[in-house]
């Protein structure tokens, strides 16, 4: 059994990657992951855009890792991961929500991998070049166009993201994918506590699984058993549920904090309309959404939910971000 106090310990000491942020990133942000013990995230830079809009965001980032290198570095590499952690940093692996931002150029996903955007979520909640998102009124299932796009990103060492992605679609990567270079769902959460078309089915999840594909649990209270009563204690019930399915080496956090930003907001109101302008999607824009991790400086308190769960240290360390690191490493590289 792990005391309160070993399990901070073991917190401060051990790596901890979130797979999902979609913050309003600041400096303020960037002092909370540090405040919070956050040593990896994987931050949203690309959702509805196109390529020029898309490329304005890599270049903001560029602009934070500067103005802001005590805090935060760019990551290309795992090894880049624990050197951040190293140096009392956090590192952030840019990421996509859609492959808008490709428009319908295989090529321009070699561009943005140079730039260090290495996680790409195919489609986002909508119908795109390469497959169907979770919303759409029918699931295509991934295109011909999108079999290139996911040998493509697996070519060059980008993680293929399926969060959002219609169920008919999401089978269809997990079956297509090569070898050795499987899919993730950075931020979901399981559809065998609640059923939920964002959820994933437990089938999908145990497909993933066998193929060495990852799982991070998402945090959104209206997705979760309880709702917007769930606890930290609810979210490792999940974590736990998740590892009863695919094993304990294959799960991890993916948060899908969306700190700094209000419910309503321009911004969240953009995220929930196709397209970011077009029909509503769904109602999260604006209403109420609980995220029982708390606020990001407040991290620490997962690994004491964890150690009352009566985990292992072992368990802790992979779930926290070990586990995330050895997936990323297939990917990436190491």
């Amino acid at each position: 059994m792990v005391t309160e106090s070993e399990a901070r310990d073991l917190y401060a000491s051990t790596l901890h990657f979130d797979g999902l942020n979609i913050c309003n990133f600041s400096r303020e942000i960037f002092e909370a992951w540090r405040a919070g013990g956050i040593d990896g995230v994987s931050c949203t830079c690309g959702l509805w855009e196109g390529f020029r809009a898309s490329i304005a965001n890599v270049v903001q980032w560029k602009k934070w890792f500067e103005d802001h290198s005590d805090l935060i570095m760019q990551v290309h590499t795992v090894a880049d991961i624990r050197k951040a952690k190293e140096l009392g940093k956090t590192a952030v692996l840019l990421s996509w929500q859609n492959t808008a931002g490709i428009e319908d150029q295989l090529d321009y996903l070699r561009v943005f991998r140079d730039l260090g955007v290495r996680k790409m979520q195919l489609t986002y909640n909508t119908q795109n070049y390469s497959g169907a998102g979770y919303t759409e009124i029918n699931d295509s299932g991934l295109t011909g166009f999108g079999r290139e796009v996911v040998s493509e990103m697996a070519k060059l060492g980008i993680v293929c993201d399926l969060s959002h992605v219609g169920p008919k679609t999401t089978r269809d990567v997990i079956e297509f994918a090569p070898e050795g270079k499987p899919p993730c769902f950075s931020h979901v959460l399981p559809g065998g506590m609640k059923e939920h078309n964002r959820n994933k089915s437990d089938e999908l999840i145990k497909l993933l699984g066998s193929k060495g594909g990852f799982v991070g649990l998402s945090q959104f209270g209206p997705h979760m058993k309880k709702g917007n009563d769930s606890t930290i204690d609810d979210y490792v019930e999940a974590l736990e549920y998740v590892i009863g399915l695919i094993g304990e080496d294959l799960v991890g956090v993916g948060s899908d904090s969306s700190e700094g930003h209000s419910r309503p907001s321009e911004f969240m109101a953009w995220c929930n309309k196709d397209k970011g302008y077009a029909r509503q999607l769904t109602p999260w824009g604006s209403q109420k959404v609980v995220k029982p991790l708390g606020k990001l400086e407040d991290r620490a308190e997962l690994g004491l939910a964890m150690a009352r769960r009566g985990w292992t240290e072992e368990r802790m360390k992979k779930v926290l971000g070990e586990n995330w690191l050895r997936y990323l490493a297939q990917i990436l590289g190491s």
